[in-house]
C-alpha cells in the first residue's frame, strides 16, 4: 500500500489540485485526505461544485476520537465518493470545517496517521493534502506513516525563493524520523525559467515528476470547470497519469528493497 503527502512552501502552486489529480488517476482504490491545517474547502467548493458533504470529515474523527472509537472504522463513514468509477473506489475524506480547528486536532493524528496506514490490508491507498509546510513543519504523526512526500513548487523564482526558506526544516523532520519517507519534488510549469534539472541539483532533492501549467485544464480540477470534450486527452491528465504509476511504482520498489533489507 502506499500513503504518499503532498505538500506545498507558499501561495499557490496546485498542491490540491496535484493531491486530487492523483486520486483521479491512481490505478487502486484509493482515499484523498483533506488534511490542511489551513481549511480553505478547496475540494468541495471547486471539483466537486459545492456538493452537501453532510457535516462528514475530520471534525467527525475527531468525535470517534475523544468517544474513544476506532478510526479505522470511521474512515469510510467520514468519506464521501469522489467519482463514481467501476472497478477502482475513489473516496475523499473532507478536512477542517473552521479556521483554527487543527489546533485542537493534535492528540487525533496519531491515531489518524495509523488507521491511514492501516487501509493497506483492504488494499486501498492514501494521498494526503497537507497544505502548506508552515513554521512547525507538517504533522509528524502523517510523516511517520508516509512512504513519500511530494512538495509542489513553480519554477519561478519566488516560487523557489519560498522553497529555499521552508525545505531546510522538513528535510530536518524526515531525517529525524526512522526509515523516513522518500522526499521528492513536483515542478509545476517547468522551464519558466528554471528547468527541472537545474532546480533538483540547487536543492540537492530529486523532482519525482513535472506537471504542465495549463490553467484551463486544470480549472477543471480547482475549481470544477466543465470538462471539454478533450480533457481526459489533455496534457495535463496525460501527465497525471504518469505520475500517478510512477509514484506507485516507486513507492513499491521502495518497499520491496526496505522489506529485503530487513
Amino acid at each position: 500500500m502506499a500513503v504518499v503527502a503532498c505538500a506545498s512552501v507558499v501561495g499557490s502552486p496546485g498542491v490540491t489540485t496535484t493531491a486530487l489529480g492523483l486520486a483521479l488517476t491512481w490505478d487502486r482504490d484509493v482515499l484523498l485526505v483533506d488534511a490542511d491545517r489551513d481549511p480553505s474547502q478547496a475540494i468541495q467548493a471547486g471539483y466537486l461544485r459545492g456538493a452537501d458533504l453532510g457535516g462528514r470529515g475530520l471534525a467527525g474523527l475527531a468525535r470517534a476520537h475523544r468517544e474513544r472509537r476506532p478510526l479505522h472504522d470511521e474512515l469510510t463513514r467520514q468519506s464521501v465518493p469522489l467519482t463514481s468509477d467501476e472497478g477502482v473506489t475513489r473516496r475523499f475524506l473532507p478536512g477542517f470545517a473552521h479556521p483554527g480547528a487543527a489546533s485542537v486536532f493534535g492528540q487525533v493524528w496519531p491515531d489518524l496517521a495509523h488507521a491511514l496506514s492501516g487501509l493497506g490490508a483492504a488494499g486501498t491507498d492514501v494521498i494526503v493534502d497537507a497544505g502548506r509546510i508552515g513554521r512547525d513543519g507538517l504533522p509528524t504523526p502523517l510523516l511517520i506513516e508516509a512512504d513519500a512526500v511530494l512538495v509542489c513548487v513553480r519554477s519561478s523564482l519566488r516560487s523557489l525563493a519560498a522553497l529555499r526558506l521552508h525545505l531546510p526544516g522538513l528535510v530536518d523532520q524526515l531525517e529525524s524520523l526512522p526509515g523516513h519517507a522518500e522526499l521528492g519534488l513536483v515542478v509545476i510549469g517547468e522551464s519558466q525559467p528554471y528547468s527541472a534539472s537545474e532546480i533538483a541539483k540547487a536543492f540537492g532533492v530529486t523532482v519525482a515528476f513535472t506537471l504542465p501549467h495549463e490553467p484551463g485544464q486544470a480549472s477543471v480540477l480547482s475549481d470544477g470547470a466543465v470538462e471539454t470534450r478533450r480533457f481526459g486527452e489533455g496534457s495535463l491528465l496525460r501527465s497525471l497519469r504518469a505520475a500517478a504509476s510512477g509514484t506507485r511504482a516507486g513507492v513499491t520498489a521502495r518497499a520491496r528493497l526496505i522489506g529485503g533489507a530487513a
